[in-house]
């Protein structure tokens, strides 16, 4: 697990951090920075990634800390997303292309059937994105933001 780090500090990113929780090398805390464009914009969202011992072999547990506007996220802060499937999982996913990939779900949103942790979200994404957006940036600057 240090050596996925190590991986990660050696070439951080604009877009996300990652650090040990403690002294547990399999929890993790890491960040998001919402992508510009977005509602998400301007926020830093904090999740919590917590590695399988057999790691890369079985995928991560993965969610959100900070409350999200989202219909890949739950209320709870658990996530759906393809990649962090058991029977989807790629073993040669990096923990950089996971937090991509996530960083990516901000950008575009999973709302086909079956997709989604929240329904209500999606419908409201595929039908009046404009009230969408307006929710997702009122949760980014009251949970996301500082100040």
């Amino acid at each position: 697990m240090r050596r996925y780090l190590l991986d990660l500090q050696r070439n951080p990113s604009p877009i996300y951090s990652a650090w040990v929780e403690a002294e547990d090398v399999y929890v993790w805390t890491t960040t998001i920075t919402g992508p510009p464009g977005t509602p998400y914009e301007g926020g830093v969202f904090f999740l919590r990634i917590i590695f399988p011992t057999d790691f890369p072999w079985k995928p991560p547990k993965v969610h959100f800390r900070t409350p999200i506007f989202h219909p890949n996220v739950s209320h709870r802060g658990n996530i759906f997303h393809p990649m962090l499937m058991p029977d989807t999982w790629c073993i040669a996913t990096s923990v950089a292309q996971m937090l991509m990939s996530l960083a990516q779900m901000l950008l575009h949103p999973l709302v086909a059937e079956g997709d989604v942790v929240r329904e209500e979200v999606a419908v409201m994404y595929r039908k009046d994105r404009a009230s969408y957006e307006e929710l997702a940036r009122s949760f980014t600057k009251i949970h996301a933001m500082d100040g």
